[in-house]
């Protein structure tokens, strides 16, 4: 197979990972009363992590700054989130989970890990893929 060939269909397989994750998540999605956006900013809000501003969380999301406000009010509004004061700057506006949003973010993650196509795989074929795929993000 001709590089380019090899290129493309690896594009053509992560994107038909990807369709399949968004899938095969809908109906957990659903039961946790989450849309996908919802969902991977609660994702992103990982606990044991010093809290991002809503501007990094932006960029992580490759989204414009006013859809994490609209995002940020809804979590509140469900009491899953607080926008706070960065602890180094307190110019600067971060999102934490609240007790109740990093339950429904560790329901999250089991429903993300149960329901993934990678569950096929074994551990360290998974390692190597996060390997690989991390290698591959590394530069965007």
């Amino acid at each position: 197979m001709a590089v380019d060939e090899v290129a493309a269909t690896l594009l053509y397989q992560v994107m038909a990972v990807a369709g399949q994750v968004t899938g095969r998540m809908q109906e957990g999605l659903e039961r946790l009363d989450l849309t996908g956006p919802t969902a991977n900013l609660i994702w992103t809000l990982d606990p044991q992590s010093e809290p991002q501003s809503l501007r990094k969380l932006a960029t992580l999301l490759h989204c414009d700054p006013s859809n994490i406000t609209l995002l940020s009010a809804k979590l509140e509004e469900r009491g899953l989130a607080e926008r706070r004061p960065h602890p180094g700057d307190g110019r600067v506006r971060t999102l934490v989970l609240t007790a109740e949003g990093r339950k429904v973010r560790e329901q999250l993650l089991t429903i993300v890990a149960k329901r993934s196509p990678f569950a096929e795989l074994d551990a360290e074929e998974q390692r190597t893929l996060r390997s690989l795929l991390g290698k591959a993000l590394s530069n965007v």
